[in-house]
């Protein structure tokens, strides 16, 4: 029986108080703290205070366990009201997005036609889709619209997040990071045979803040996607 099929018809409760809520949320608080490898059967037994065995009475696999979690995440989204403003709309979503990944970090880069599709999920993917709805794109331009907007905010996230792990690892900023390379990229600078890298050293911003860099490179993806809609 599929996963969701279970979750409706709930399962047959079990000597310790379980749901599939707490199931959930207790493999999330651990994929939060500690990442999405960290989360197993046995971990989330030991945060439900349950057996191991009891969790099987309601996910199959550590597959169902993360597609509930999934899901669950997803509760939390905001129904983003559609209006009438495509540019307006999808940049709010792509914020909610955004949002929800850093919050959530194990979420970046998970493809959602492999995380199944529990009524969280279908309820997000529905309105989202509602947003580019009526301005004349056939279905497949609707997806290449809201696909390009994903897969600009997973990669502008992951990269947010990859800085914040290797600050926790090194504990020094990416200023103080840069800051002990300035001799090595200061020979670089003087060789002259990198003139391109020359100019972002002593060109670029410092430390900029994320947000602001986002919204910049929003509306460039944004202005990119009109073309879609003329």
């Amino acid at each position: 029986m599929d996963l969701w099929d279970r979750v409706g018809r709930q399962a047959q409760p079990p000597r310790v108080a379980l749901s599939y809520l707490r199931i959930a949320l207790a493999g999330i608080e651990i994929a939060d703290a500690e990442g999405l490898d960290a989360v197993s059967m046995r971990r989330v037994a030991m945060g439900v205070d349950a057996g191991a065995m009891s969790l099987y009475r309601y996910v199959n696999s550590r597959d169902d366990l993360v597609e509930l979690m999934v899901d669950e995440v997803y509760s939390a989204f905001p129904s983003a009201p559609r209006s009438g403003d495509w540019r307006m709309d999808l940049a709010e979503a792509a914020r909610r997005i955004r949002d929800v990944t850093l919050t959530h970090p194990w979420l970046a880069g998970r493809s959602v036609p492999r995380i199944g599709l529990g009524p969280n999920l279908l309820r997000m993917l529905e309105s989202t889709l509602a947003l580019v709805d009526g301005y004349g794109l056939t279905v497949d331009r609707m997806l290449d619209v809201l696909e390009t907007l994903q897969a600009f905010v997973h990669g502008y996230v992951l990269d947010e997040i990859t800085e914040q792990e290797a600050q926790r690892h090194t504990g020094l900023t990416l200023s103080q990071a840069q800051q002990q390379q300035e001799s090595h990229v200061r020979r670089i600078m003087e060789s002259g045979r990198y003139p391109q890298f020359a100019r972002v050293v002593t060109d670029s911003a410092d430390d900029l803040d994320p947000h602001v860099v986002f919204e910049r490179r929003l509306r460039y993806i944004l202005d990119g996607l009109a073309s879609a809609f003329r």
